[in-house]
C-alpha cells in the first residue's frame, strides 16, 4: 500500500509529519515572545541614587547588554533623595542598593539585613582656600566650609584637617553648610570662608571660566589618603547573597567587563556620560573619562571598608549598628574569588594597546 508523499524541490520527499513539524517549530520561532525561548534571566531590581560619575559601570552594563550576558535582566529605579532611598531600602523594594555608603547603613541601623559587596569609585575631592594661603598650616584660625554636624561631609572635613596635623575643633572654625559642594566653593568665592573640600567637577567650571586663581588647591584625595564619601557602594541583600550567589557574582562580574569596556574604548564612556548625565561638551567629556575611568574607578571593584566605617559613624545610635563593625556588614569575597579564577587578567580587561582606545 503507497503511502501519500510530499515532494519539496527535486529529489527531496518529507513526510506529512516532518512537514507538520517544519510548521510548528517555524511558528514558535516567528510568534513566541523571545524570554520564552531564550536562556532564563535572574531578574533584579537595583535602587541607585544619586547620579554621579563613578556610576559609569552600572550604566554602561546596562546599556551594553553586560548583564544579560551574564544571565541577568536588571532594572534600575531611581528614588528621589537619601530619605527616599532609605524608605524604600525599609520597604525592600529591591535586591541591590547602589548609593553612598552612609544612605544604606542608615537603612541597615533600621533593620535591614544588608551587605556590602561592591565598589565602583569615589568622587574627586580637593581642599581649596583662598589664594593666599599656601600652606595647611597657614588654616590655624581660619573658617572652614564644611557639612551640617555629624554629616559624613562633617566627618570627612574632619579627617581632612587631621590628616594635615590640624585639629577640627581648636585649630579652626568649622563653618556648617548643605551637603553639596558648590554651595561651599561658592562661600570661599565670596569670601564668607577661607577654605573647604570641593568636588573636581566644580573645580574644572571654576578653570573653564578662568576664576581659578581664586583658590588655592592645598590638598587632595591622593595626598591624603582620603577616599571616602560621595562613593559609589553597592550593597546586597544576605539572603541573595548566601542563596543565589551566582547571581551576586555575575552582577559583579559586569560591572568588572564594563570597566574594562569604557577603558579601552573612551566613545562608550562618552556616551554615557551624554546620556546619564547630560555631558554633551568635548573638554569636560575629556576631563571625566582622565579623571574617573582611568583615576576613580577602579580595575577590580572591592568594596571599601573605610566608606561603611563612616557610615557606622554617623548613624551609631541607631539600634541595628549597635556593635557592628565595618568587616560585620562587608564580603568582599565575590571580588576576591573573581581574581583568584583569573577573571581579571582575561585578555578582554587587559590595557588596551598605543592608539587602541578610542579618543
Amino acid at each position: 500500500m503507497e503511502h501519500d508523499q510530499h515532494v519539496v524541490g527535486e529529489g527531496v520527499v518529507v513526510s506529512p509529519v516532518l512537514d507538520l513539524i517544519y510548521v510548528l517549530l517555524l511558528c514558535a520561532w516567528v510568534f513566541l515572545p523571545t524570554p520564552l525561548i531564550a536562556a532564563d534571566l535572574h531578574s533584579l531590581t537595583v535602587l541607585s541614587y544619586p547620579d554621579r560619575p563613578a556610576k559609569l559601570p552600572l550604566w554602561l552594563a546596562q546599556d551594553a547588554g553586560l548583564f544579560e550576558k551574564h544571565g541577568l535582566k536588571v532594572e534600575i529605579k531611581a528614588p528621589k533623595s537619601g530619605e527616599d532611598l532609605v524608605e524604600r531600602i525599609g520597604r525592600d523594594e529591591a535586591q541591590i542598593y547602589v548609593a553612598t555608603a552612609n544612605w544604606i547603613v542608615s537603612g541597615i541601623g533600621d533593620g535591614k539585613d544588608l551587605v556590602f559587596f561592591a565598589n565602583t569609585g569615589y568622587s574627586v575631592l580637593k581642599l581649596v582656600a583662598r589664594p593666599e594661603i599656601t600652606r595647611p598650616q597657614d588654616l590655624k584660625g581660619k573658617r572652614v566650609g564644611t557639612g551640617e554636624p555629624n554629616s559624613s561631609q562633617d566627618r570627612i572635613t574632619r579627617q581632612a584637617l587631621q590628616r594635615l596635623g590640624l585639629n577640627p575643633d581648636r585649630d579652626v572654625t568649622l563653618v556648617p553648610f548643605g551637603s553639596r559642594s558648590i554651595q561651599r566653593l561658592n562661600a570661599l568665592l565670596k569670601g564668607e570662608i577661607d577654605a573647604t573640600t570641593s568636588n573636581e567637577d566644580n573645580l574644572f567650571e571654576l578653570e573653564r571660566r578662568g576664576e581659578m586663581s581664586k583658590v588655592r588647591v592645598l590638598a587632595d584625595n591622593e595626598s591624603l589618603k582620603l577616599f571616602i564619601g560621595a562613593g559609589v557602594d553597592f550593597a546586597v541583600t544576605r539572603s541573595l547573597l548566601a542563596n543565589s550567589r551566582a547571581v551576586v557574582k555575575g552582577f559583579v562580574q559586569a560591572l568588572s567587563d564594563s570597566i574594562a569596556l569604557a577603558r579601552r574604548d573612551r566613545s562608550q564612556a562618552d556616551r554615557i556620560y551624554g546620556r546619564y548625565l547630560n555631558v554633551k561638551d568635548p573638554t569636560l567629556l575629556e576631563f571625566m573619562y582622565r579623571t574617573y575611568v582611568h583615576g576613580a574607578i577602579p580595575e577590580r571593584p572591592y568594596p571599601k571598608l573605610d566608606n561603611v566605617a563612616l557610615g557606622i559613624e554617623e548613624f551609631s545610635a541607631k539600634p541595628g549598628l549597635k556593635g557592628k563593625r565595618a568587616e560585620d556588614i562587608t564580603n568582599q569575597s565575590v571580588v576576591r574569588e573573581l581574581e583568584k579564577d583569573g577573571f581579571f587578567n582575561r585578555p578582554s580587561h587587559k590595557p588596551a594597546e598605543h592608539g587602541e582606545r578610542a579618543q
